[in-house]
């Protein structure tokens, strides 16, 4: 009996290897997907080939969290497995849970096929920009490049590897353990908060309650904070080449801030760290 059914076997095994190969297109593999995918099943169900991968991201149309979760694997999938950085447009959760390679998002992404690079005579964004949110969410290494402005979310949980955006908005490299993010404008309200590693770069300035609840990790502002940089902050350090706003420190536990000068009730119910005012020095 064993030996009418080890030829089924093996023709079943087989056909579970090829399986990624089958895939008609975005719809038909979120169609096999539970209702939460991880990365690991999205990869099983995936082309093993990172070209048919990206003609399925730039042809796709995702509706909703889950099938935009899935687009993001599957970025992260083709630029892993490419010698060359992917370049496609902005959507959102782009580089989720990236380990590797380069992904370049910019408004007018070149035709589908994701070696790529920009169009002959791109000079950046063109086009309309889309300001997607979870952008680089919890990437572990790689490099993500955002040419334009990034929504909420950005590099939110990450672990390793880079990020660089044109300026972002709320909630940028919230709860980050490892890698670097650098923002070359401005920065919106809750910058990296809840931080415990990691080291962040903004050119320009910073929106309220920066480095909130900040336990570790650096970060730096090129021009102004706004109110409650490092609030209730326990480690870490904050340098601001301009002014921090009201409260700057207000419960702070530990770590240190240094700026150029502070707003109003700097240090309120400071029971730990150090604020630093160069122009008091």
């Amino acid at each position: 009996m064993d030996e009418a059914y080890r030829g089924k076997v093996r023709g079943e095994k087989r056909l579970e290897e090829k399986r990624g190969e089958f895939i008609l297109g975005f719809e038909d593999l979120a169609k096999r997907l539970k209702e939460r995918p991880k990365r690991e099943e999205v990869e099983a169900l995936a082309p093993k080939d990172p070209d048919t991968i990206s003609a399925i991201l730039v042809c796709a149309s995702p509706r909703g969290r889950r099938e935009e979760m899935i687009w993001g694997y599957l970025s992260s999938l083709a630029a892993e497995r490419l010698s060359s950085p992917l370049v496609i447009p902005p959507r959102n959760y782009a580089g989720l849970e990236m380990r590797g390679g380069t992904i370049i998002l910019e408004g007018t992404a070149s035709s589908p096929g994701s070696k790529a690079g920009f169009s002959s005579g791109s000079t950046g964004v063109g086009g309309s920009w889309v300001r997607a949110h979870h952008l680089g969410e919890k990437i572990s290494g790689g490099r993500l490049v955002v040419r334009g402005t990034a929504g909420d979310y950005l590099g939110q949980e990450m672990k390793g590897g880079g990020i660089i955006a044109a300026s972002c908005g709320d909630y940028a490299f919230r709860n980050m353990r490892g890698g670097w993010g650098v923002v070359r404008g401005d920065a919106g309200n809750y910058l990296a908060v809840g931080n415990s590693r990691g080291r962040i770069a903004v050119k320009g300035r910073a929106g309220s309650r920066a480095g909130w609840l900040m336990r570790s990790g650096r970060i730096r502002v090129g021009r102004d904070c706004a109110e409650y940089l490092g609030l209730m902050m326990s480690g870490g350090q904050i340098s601001v080449v301009g002014r921090a706003g009201a409260r700057a420190g207000w419960r702070m536990k530990g770590g240190l801030i240094e700026a150029a000068g502070c707003g109003p009730e700097a240090g309120a119910e400071m029971v730990g760290g150090r604020i630093l005012q160069r122009e008091d020095l």
